[in-house]
């Protein structure tokens, strides 16, 4: 039987003041980057990727694992952003599926974009929290990531639910 966890009122406000502050700031740093750049914050990722990578080229493979996306909101994503003239798939050298590739006019929004989406990061993020702050968030953060390896890598419920045949 597996045992209860409840959230003390000390846990329960962290976790909401948690859940609040990603939702807002999310939601703010969408709002500017939409306003000031006319893009969302999945096409600024999908160029922005394609901007870091050597050739301003990735396999689509790739580009879903690096953003943790699901092949159908990748290719959907892939497909208005190649509309747009912003990127283009060419065959690979060497996968089974295609690359993409940043196109001039891509690269051009990104580099316009890109400033603005960081201005906005320091002012609501980066100095609010200083460099002690930031500093604590990354311990808290690293500590947190490497729990949620492990427990992937160990007992996590899903796994067992993903190997399952009945599921869909």
């Amino acid at each position: 039987m597996v045992e209860e966890h409840w959230l003390d009122d000390s846990q329960q406000k962290a976790w909401r003041a948690y859940l609040t502050m990603v939702r807002e700031l999310d939601r703010h740093l969408r709002q500017h980057l939409q306003r000031a750049s006319g893009m969302s914050v999945t096409e600024f990722e999908l160029l922005a990727r394609l901007s870091e990578a050597p050739g301003h080229r990735l396999p689509v493979a790739t580009l879903a694992t690096v953003t943790g996306w699901e092949p159908s909101r990748l290719s959907h994503q892939l497909a208005r952003t190649g509309k747009r003239g912003l990127i283009d798939r060419v065959p690979s050298d060497e996968a089974r599926y295609p690359d993409a590739v940043l196109t001039e006019e891509g690269l051009a929004v990104i580099a316009r974009a890109a400033p603005q989406h960081a201005a906005a990061v320091h002012a609501l993020f980066i100095e609010p929290l200083g460099p002690d702050g930031l500093d604590t968030l990354a311990t808290i953060t690293r500590t947190v990531l490497n729990g949620l390896e492990a427990h992937q890598s160990d007992a996590c419920s899903l796994h067992a639910h993903e190997e399952s045949p009945e599921t869909d």
